[in-house]
């Protein structure tokens, strides 16, 4: 882990977003190919309040667009944060659709809500909380 990396990383355990974004783009910059930098500094931009900040990162780095990557979660779930964020129902969608079962069904109550549709928001909710509490 580089020093401004972990600078970043302890800034934003603080809340301190502006110097943590400021130390994670000086990771990114030394590191292109290090996801977590990356993927720490899109979710500063999430707290920042600026998602589209946070989709350039997302999904323009190279280091994130490998399929199949231990980080591909990851980046989906922000990708969907930031979309949702943005008012971008439809984008927020295509994103749930790639997270696995059990995320999709709280990005897409999160989604349903978003969008107004509070009955089927809670249902779904309803129904992800239910799953979780049946073993098998």
């Amino acid at each position: 882990m580089t020093p401004a990396l972990a600078d970043g990383l302890d800034e934003a355990r603080r809340g301190l977003w502006r110097s943590a974004i400021e130390s994670l783009q000086a990771a990114a910059e030394a590191d292109p190919n290090d996801p977590q930098a990356l993927l720490a500094l899109a979710t500063c931009h999430l707290h920042r309040d600026t998602p589209e900040l946070a989709l350039v990162v997302l999904e323009t780095r190279a280091a994130l667009a490998h399929p199949g990557s231990p980080w591909e979660f990851r980046r989906d779930w922000l990708i969907c944060a930031a979309r949702l964020s943005l008012g971008d129902l439809l984008g927020a969608e295509r994103a749930a659709d790639r997270l696995p079962p059990p995320w999709q069904a709280r990005a897409r109550a999160a989604i349903r809500l978003a969008a107004g549709d509070y009955l089927e928001g809670a249902h779904l909710l309803l129904a992800d909380r239910q799953r979780a509490k049946t073993p098998g």
